[in-house]
């Protein structure tokens, strides 16, 4: 009788090895690395008094501290609650200090009706600093009364201080190269 129960628990024990075996098992819980908002509107108060940046973009995510806006993403600097230039990039990175890197950007300045793309794929990334205002490897800017490229460009927010290597713009003289083209736009 031992023999035969014998007989019978090893099939049955290996058959229910075999059924854990082939048990689908639990996935392990996703890990999300931070914060990942979608369809954002983002304000930014940086510690210069009176002024703002206001965002919109697909999705916001947060990794390690630092905020990086994607996605459908444009921009705006407002000072004093009107509106100073406007930022258009395919991506910004938010560090801290509230210093913004982006990969590329094009900005509308609206005293002036200055155009500026800052950068571009592969030419190296843009920083804009509170406090200081626009770096970046390569601009190419227009304006009514201005226009041309520089490599390793720094400026202000209102271009009134700019640096640059290897200049090349044009002044036209006695007139300009045409109305301005910012909407919103004030020479």
């Amino acid at each position: 009788m031992v023999r035969g129960v014998g007989r019978l628990l090893l099939p049955l024990f290996l058959l229910l090895l075999l059924a854990f075996w082939l048990a689908p098992r639990p996935k392990a819980p996703t890990v999300w690395p931070g914060v990942r908002l979608e369809g954002v509107e983002f304000r930014l108060f940086p510690e210069e008094e009176g002024v703002e940046w206001r965002f919109r973009a697909e999705e916001m995510v947060e990794e390690g501290g630092v905020f990086r806006i994607r996605g459908g993403l444009s921009g705006a600097r407002y000072v004093e609650g009107r509106l100073d230039l406007r930022l258009f990039a395919p991506e910004v990175v938010v560090e801290p200090g509230d210093n913004l890197r982006l990969p590329y950007a094009r900005v509308e300045i609206l005293q002036g009706c200055y155009r500026l793309e800052l950068s571009a794929p592969g030419r190296g990334e843009v920083l804009i600093r509170q406090k200081e205002g626009f770096q970046a490897p390569w601009v190419r800017i227009e304006a009514p009364n201005l226009r041309g490229e520089a490599w390793e460009f720094r400026s202000d927010f209102a271009l009134e201080r700019m640096e640059a290597a290897r200049p090349r713009f044009s002044f036209p003289a006695g007139g300009s190269f045409g109305p301005c083209t910012v909407e919103g736009g004030r020479s």
